[in-house]
């Protein structure tokens, strides 16, 4: 397997989305595109990227907003395994936990061809296409109402992705989401097995450090 991998499919969950403004620019140049949560998806479609929501209809309250099965078989998919990209042609035959929008909203359409109208990535032989790359940008817990704070989803994606660097690069903070931006601009839209892992191993040790501190805040 090549281990540079072409950065096409992106999950973005992002609190702090100033964070975003330069690797913007890279995306929309390489034309990716990009499923994340209301605000990320938003603020990305507002920079020209092709960027569209999770839905989240069952989701109130928006708690669970980014824990979905089926973002998670694209984040853990492994692309010499068989059995998980006949996983992922279900998922394409039964993709009806993804929206672009709300209801209210359904009408309106962007510029891509490679996202239906229910937001879910799809390559030109209309199968779902795991993800290449997960970014999050973790809110920040705070002791006064805790531990409602506590950043489940978030923490859940980049684990996920940790896990599978093979496939999938992730970036986690203002620094590796720099970092994911010059790699991408380096190496024409790519990521190589090298920075995946260096990138995976940094986050766990950041997710480590959250948890570590969650911990505190719990005494």
């Amino acid at each position: 397997m090549n281990s540079d991998l072409q950065v096409k499919n992106i999950f973005a969950a992002v609190y702090d989305k100033r964070h975003l403004d330069k690797l913007a620019v890279i995306l929309k140049y390489y034309k990716v595109n990009v499923l994340g949560t209301a605000g990320t998806a938003r603020y990305l479609k507002a920079k020209g990227v092709a960027a569209k929501n999770v839905v989240n209809g069952f989701d109130f309250d928006e708690r669970v907003k980014s824990l979905d099965k089926a973002v998670f078989a694209r984040i853990l998919a492994d692309r010499t395994n068989k059995k998980h990209l006949f996983a992922l042609s279900v998922i394409a035959s039964t993709s009806t936990s993804l929206s672009v929008n709300s209801a209210k909203q359904s009408n309106t359409k962007i510029a891509s061809s490679s996202l239906d109208e229910l937001g879910t990535p799809r390559n030109d032989k209309g199968k779902v296409d795991p993800f290449d790359a997960v970014i999050v940008d973790l809110y920040k817990p705070e002791k006064k109402g805790f531990p409602e704070s506590m950043d489940i989803g978030g923490q859940a994606l980049i684990r996920a992705a940790c896990k599978n660097y093979q496939n999938v690069a992730v970036a986690f903070d203002a620094k590796s989401i720099k970092d994911l931006q010059w790699e991408l601009k380096k190496n024409k839209g790519a990521t190589t097995l090298v920075f995946r892992q260096k990138q995976a191993a940094k986050a766990l040790k950041f997710i480590a450090q959250r948890t570590a501190l969650e911990s505190k805040l719990f005494r």
